[in-house]
């Protein structure tokens, strides 16, 4: 049911359209401008050659780097130590990173899709730009504002 009422209310969000044309062409048109090496490494990140598509594979390492940095942020809660605060910072920065790389190969993906795949692709895709976006504004202040 929840699953139902999320289409419903990405399929209501006509701005979506022109955000995904635009987004499309710029992903299609980035990876034809470099010619055969551009068609090379878009078949590299698809993960032609891993068999499976990449953009899962990579997923799984931002959020794994997010989790645990709650987790270190939660024990120096509890036991005031200050190595446990870099730990966090630390696996912020590689999930950043790989959110970068997951981002790249989705909406790569995504360059493919059509309709209603399309409108969801594009939805989730900002979605998760917006949490990359505010994960980096976020350790960027923490660096230039911490007095660990």
């Amino acid at each position: 049911m929840l699953n139902h009422v999320v289409n419903r209310f990405i399929d209501r969000q006509r701005w979506l359209e022109p955000v995904a044309d635009f987004l499309q062409k710029v992903v299609g048109g980035a990876y034809k401008l470099l010619g055969k090496p551009g068609h090379d490494l878009k078949t590299f990140v698809h993960g032609t050659w891993l068999g499976h598509p990449l953009h899962p594979v990579i997923t799984d390492i931002p959020l794994g780097a997010w989790t645990l940095a709650v987790i270190f942020d939660i024990i120096y809660l509890f036991r005031g130590t200050h190595g446990w605060i870099s730990a966090a910072d630390v696996t912020i920065f590689v999930g950043l990173l790989a959110a970068l790389g997951a981002a790249v190969t989705g909406y790569t993906d995504w360059n493919e899709t059509v309709d209603r795949e399309r409108r969801v692709g594009i939805a989730h895709g900002l979605l998760n730009t917006v949490v990359i976006v505010i994960y980096l504004v976020s350790l960027i202040i923490w660096l230039v504002t911490c007095w660990c």
